[in-house]
C-alpha cells in the first residue's frame, strides 16, 4: 500500500503530482501521509514547487506558493483573465509642484511608463508590499499597496515642474525595490525616473512626510531622450537612449551626486539605433534599422561596449519582402529567468517589423530558434513581457490587442540540441504553442481585447482635446507591461493616458470552496457577488478575445467571445467550465449551423 511505502519514496511520487491540490489530497489520506508530507515545514511541497517552477523565485511559504503558482498557471491554460482600469483617487496626496501651467496643447494622450515590485514582509504569503508607479505625462504616480494582517493603500501623484509641455513627459522609470541599500527607512520610495528634455535623477520619496530629495542626476549633456533602461545587480547598469540614437552607459551605485557615462555606443554611418534594451548587466541590444546587422548585440565592459554578435534581415529565413524595408525592432525581452536560459543576457525575444516575435539564443549558431505570430492581426509588437515560467505576453501596437503565447519550448527547442547542422533541424514557425513532426501542441494561442471605454482619468490637469473628450472603446496601442514579481497573477498594462490591471485568477477558484484561501492570499479585491463592494479601486469590466489559429491554418475562422460579469454568473456556467476548458466567464459561442441560401 501507499502509505507502507518507505518516507522518501513517497516524497520523490509527490512532486510528481500536477497540481497543490493533489497533495494536499493526499495528505488527508490517512495521518502517516499528513505527517510525512507536512513534515520539515512542508518539505514536498518546496521540492514541488523547485521541480515544476524551477525558474520562479518565491518566499520559502512553500504549501501557499504551491498554490499559488499552479492557480496561475490554470487560469493561463483557461485563460481566466480579469481586467481592471487603475485610477488614482481624488485623495492621492500630492507631493510637490501642482500649480502649474501648460506650455502646449497636446493632441495625443501620454504613454505611461510602469514599473511595480513586491516584497514579502510578514510570517505569511498574504503579507506583502507592492507597490505600482507610472508617468502620467510630467507626473509621477504611486499607489503602495500592504495585503495580509496590515491591510493599507496609499496613492500619491508627485511632480515638481511649474510649466510643463510634452518634454516635461516621464518617459522611463525604474523603482529601486532593493530599497535598504539605499536607505533604512522603509517608508522611503527610490527610483529611476526621467523626463523627454533628458532629465535623469535618482529620486528618494516619502509618501507618508509628503516630502522627496533628488539623491542623484545623470547627466545627458543636453540631449533629448527617448528612453531609459536599468539592471540592478552586483554591477547595476543605466542605458540613456537619446533621439539621436546615441545610447550612453551609468554605474549607479556610486556616491556622485552627478553621475558621467562612464561609455558610449554611438550610431555608425546610417545607423539609427531606433531601440535598444539590457539584456544583462554586460549585453546590450540594439536594433540599428539596418540590413546587415538589423539586431546587434554588444558587451559591456568597464573600458567601453565592444561588438559581439549581429543579426541580419537576410538570416532570418523569411518571406523576401515582409522585411525588405522594415528593419525595425520594436521591443526586446530577455529570458533570464526561464528554464531555457543559460548565462544572463543569452536567450530573449525580439518584436520585429514583420509582425513576428522571435527568440535568440546566443549560444546557437542559428540567427533565431523559434517564431510566434498571430496571423490574425497584422499590427506591430510594441510591448513584450514574460509571464511565468512557460508563456509571454504581446502588446499589439493597436485594437488594444494583448496576446499570450506558449513558451514551452521542451517540445521543440533544448540548447542540447542547438549545435544539430539547420539542414537537420529547422526553427518551427508557428503562430502560437509550438509543435514537432510528432507532437501536437497543446492549446492554441489567445488574444485578448482591452478595448472597454477607458473612465476619466484623474489627475488630470488641463481639459482633454477635442478630439479626444467623447470616450469610446479604446483602439490604441498596448505600450509597456510591467509585474510585480516572478509568482505575481498580475499584469499592468500601459494605454493611451491610463494603466489597466489584468489579474490571472480562474473564477472558480475565487467563488470556489477555496475562496478563502484566495481572498486572504492573493487579495485581488474583486468584486464576485451582487452585495460585495470591489476592493482596490475598481470594477472588473468584461473582456472580448479570440482563440487564434495556427499560421498554416487557412480554414479556421477566429471566433469573438465575450465574458459575462461575475454577478451575471450561474450555477450551470461554472459546472460547465469543467467540460469546456474555458473559465466561466467566457460565454458559449453557439454552435455553427448548416449554411442554406435564402432567396427574397
Amino acid at each position: 500500500m501507499l502509505s507502507e511505502l518507505p518516507s522518501e519514496i513517497i516524497y520523490h511520487i509527490a512532486t510528481y503530482l500536477p497540481t497543490a491540490n493533489a497533495l494536499a489530497h493526499l495528505s488527508q489520506t490517512c495521518h502517516r501521509l499528513h505527517g510525512i508530507i507536512t513534515a520539515e515545514n512542508s518539505r514536498i511541497f518546496r521540492a514541488f514547487v523547485q521541480s515544476r517552477f524551477p525558474s520562479i523565485e518565491t518566499p520559502p511559504f512553500w504549501k501557499d506558493a504551491a498554490q499559488a503558482l499552479t492557480s496561475r498557471s490554470r487560469a493561463l491554460d483557461r485563460k481566466a483573465i480579469i481586467g481592471r482600469f487603475v485610477v488614482p483617487p481624488e485623495t492621492a496626496t500630492k507631493i510637490g509642484s501642482h500649480e502649474v501651467t501648460r506650455q502646449d496643447n497636446p493632441t495625443l494622450g501620454y504613454r505611461p511608463a510602469i514599473d511595480s515590485y513586491e516584497i514579502w514582509n510578514g510570517q505569511r504569503w498574504a503579507d506583502r508590499k507592492e507597490v505600482l508607479a507610472w508617468g502620467a505625462a510630467n507626473q509621477l504616480v504611486m499607489r503602495i499597496k500592504q495585503t495580509g494582517a496590515r491591510s493599507q493603500e496609499d496613492w500619491l501623484v508627485f511632480n515638481d515642474v511649474d510649466h510643463v509641455s510634452s518634454y516635461d513627459d516621464i518617459c522611463s522609470l525604474h523603482l529601486l525595490s532593493s530599497g535598504n541599500q539605499y536607505s533604512n527607512d522603509t517608508d522611503v520610495e527610490h527610483l529611476i525616473f526621467s523626463r523627454v528634455r533628458g532629465d535623469i535623477a535618482h529620486l528618494a520619496i516619502c509618501p507618508h512626510k509628503g516630502i522627496f530629495e533628488y539623491k542623484q542626476k545623470f547627466l545627458s549633456h543636453g540631449l533629448r531622450l527617448d528612453k531609459t533602461d536599468f539592471i540592478s545587480g552586483t554591477d547595476s547598469t543605466l542605458t540613456a537612449h537619446f533621439q539621436n540614437g546615441s545610447i550612453a552607459f551609468y554605474h549607479t551605485k556610486t556616491d556622485t551626486e552627478q553621475v558621467e557615462p562612464f561609455t558610449w555606443l554611438l550610431p555608425e554611418g546610417s545607423s539609427r539605433n531606433n531601440y535598444s534594451k539590457l539584456l544583462s548587466s554586460s549585453l546590450i541590444a540594439v536594433g540599428t534599422g539596418n540590413v546587415e546587422n538589423s539586431l546587434s548585440i554588444s558587451k559591456i565592459t568597464p573600458n567601453g561596449v565592444s561588438a559581439y554578435r549581429d543579426i541580419g534581415i537576410g538570416s532570418l529565413d523569411t518571406d523576401s519582402t515582409s522585411l525588405k524595408s522594415k528593419t525595425k525592432i520594436n521591443a526586446i525581452e530577455p529570458l533570464n529567468n526561464h528554464r531555457i536560459a543559460g548565462p544572463p543576457g543569452e536567450v530573449f525575444l525580439a518584436a520585429w517589423d514583420d509582425y513576428t516575435v522571435r527568440l535568440h539564443d546566443l549560444r546557437s549558431p542559428k540567427f533565431y530558434e523559434v517564431s510566434y505570430r498571430d496571423v490574425t492581426d497584422l499590427n506591430p509588437i510594441y510591448s513584450l513581457h514574460a509571464f511565468g515560467h512557460e508563456r509571454f505576453l504581446a502588446g499589439a501596437g493597436g485594437e488594444a490587442l494583448v496576446k499570450i503565447f506558449d513558451l514551452r519550448m521542451c517540445n521543440t527547442y533544448s540548447y542540447l540540441d542547438a549545435q544539430v547542422p539547420a539542414s537537420q533541424t529547422q526553427g518551427t514557425q508557428m503562430a502560437t504553442n509550438t509543435k514537432t513532426n510528432t507532437e501536437l501542441s497543446p492549446r492554441k494561442g489567445f488574444s485578448t481585447f482591452l478595448s472597454y471605454p477607458p473612465p476619466p482619468t484623474f489627475p488630470q490637469q488641463t481639459q482633454a482635446p477635442a478630439r479626444r473628450r467623447q470616450r469610446g472603446p479604446y483602439r490604441g496601442p498596448i505600450y509597456t507591461m510591467s509585474s510585480p514579481s516572478p509568482s505575481s497573477p498580475t499584469v499592468y498594462t500601459g494605454i493611451v493616458d491610463g494603466v489597466v490591471q489584468l489579474d490571472f485568477a480562474s473564477t472558480d477558484d475565487l467563488i470556489g470552496p477555496q475562496k478563502e484561501w484566495y481572498e486572504s492570499n492573493l487579495d485581488l479585491g474583486v468584486n464576485t457577488g451582487p452585495d460585495v463592494l470591489p476592493r482596490w479601486n475598481a470594477e472588473p469590466f468584461n473582456l472580448a478575445g479570440y482563440e487564434r489559429p495556427d499560421e498554416d491554418d487557412f480554414a479556421t475562422t477566429s471566433k469573438l467571445r465575450n465574458q459575462c460579469a461575475f454577478k451575471g454568473l450561474e450555477p450551470e456556467d461554472v459546472a460547465r467550465e469543467t467540460h469546456t476548458g474555458w473559465d466561466c466567464r467566457w460565454e458559449t459561442l453557439e454552435e455553427p449551423g448548416a449554411w442554406r441560401r435564402q432567396d427574397g
